[in-house]
């Protein structure tokens, strides 16, 4: 019972990060538009082909297609037909009296409802109070709200990699921080085993860094590249301030390592190594935190752009996100203490021989 009251947050680290694997591989993402083809719309009538992920579109299904007019009122599409299980046809007839030249695609069925960030441009404008084409949003239609994954444009199936990504990170700083605090502790009371943890802190917080690093990689590579094909993306590395600094600070930390394998005596390496963590975990912090919101950065909520939770993290991913990121930390705690256990280990057998 002692056992289970001293160890329950391993177990809770096991069932969170169980449950974050069965959600991000298994949960489907849901149903969307893609794509709408013309991409720009003449005055008078139109025919859109609307391509769509994970629709399963069937014939004889209740199908709303309709363009954005208005808060409540929309441009109806007429003649749908269902030309495969992600693809479908609709006909609009675009009036000349238009308060935007930007307009949005709504889809709506008995099963789902989806609204398209494609834009869908019209040629001109002219005055004319013409609104024969026009109707209200049929809110009548009853949908449903499966839990699926968030569907959006550009990341589509990689915005799974948020729940290993952005936690990585989060672990690796965690890490660091208390790497930080065991450095600060060293310098107030020089007492070894201060040492031994910032030191193991580093070395849990760089695998940390590793995985986040590669999976940033791959994350930017289909959604930043100018290309989305594995063999023909140009090169693993996009050029971004937020991942740029986090290379750069993962250097820093490699050359703490070197730094103190460079020196002999352990009250000289500690002494050198938590001064230069230090600084190491200021820069972590510039080159992180600060730096890629004074640039451009394609990060969200850096550099101007809005932060990602504003249109991605939605109620749904909010459930296995916030669990991902407790799992992954409790993780890299549990690596740090069985480090640490190990290191006093080692030097326990050192001082007997």
């Amino acid at each position: 019972m002692k056992a289970i009251k001293k160890h329950w947050w391993k177990a809770l680290a096991v069932l969170l990060l169980v449950y974050t694997l069965l959600f991000s591989f298994l949960v489907p993402l849901s149903p969307t538009i893609k794509s709408a083809s013309p991409s720009s719309l003449e005055i008078g009538d139109n025919r859109i082909v609307l391509t769509g992920y994970n629709t399963n579109f069937q014939e004889g299904e209740t199908i709303d297609a309709s363009i954005e007019f208005g808060k409540k009122t929309l441009i109806c599409g007429k003649n749908i037909k269902v030309l495969s299980p992600n693809m479908i046809s609709a006909e609009f007839n675009i009036p000349e009296a238009l308060p935007s030249k930007i307009l949005h695609v709504r889809l709506k069925t008995n099963r789902f409802s989806s609204f398209s960030p494609e834009l869908v441009k019209a040629y001109s404008i002219k005055v004319n109070n013409d609104t024969s084409n026009l109707c209200i949003a049929n809110n009548a239609m009853a949908t449903s709200t499966p839990l699926d994954i968030p569907n959006r444009l550009q990341l589509n199936e990689t915005i799974r990699n948020l729940m290993f990504h952005v936690p990585m990170w989060f672990t690796m700083m965690l890490i660091f921080t208390i790497s930080f605090v065991y450095s600060m502790k060293y310098l107030r009371t020089f007492d070894l085993k201060y040492d031994i943890i910032a030191r193991e802190a580093v070395n849990i917080g760089l695998l940390f860094a590793f995985l986040g690093l590669i999976t940033g990689m791959i994350w930017a590579k289909f959604t930043w590249s100018e290309h989305t094909d594995l063999f023909t993306t140009k090169g693993w590395w996009v050029n971004d301030v937020k991942l740029n600094g986090a290379a750069i600070t993962t250097l820093i930390y490699i050359a703490y390592l070197i730094l103190r394998n460079s020196l002999n005596s352990d009250q000289q390496k500690a002494k050198v190594s938590a001064v230069y963590n230090i600084f190491a975990f200021v820069l972590m912090i510039v080159f992180i935190m600060i730096l890629p919101r004074l640039q451009d950065s394609l990060h969200p909520g850096n550099g101007g752009n809005p932060a990602f939770g504003k249109y991605d993290l939605d109620s749904t991913l909010r459930m296995v996100f916030y669990p991902a990121v407790l799992g992954w930390m409790l993780l890299g705690v549990w690596m740090l203490s069985l480090k640490k256990r190990f290191a006093n280990l080692e030097n326990t057998l050192i001082d007997e021989l």
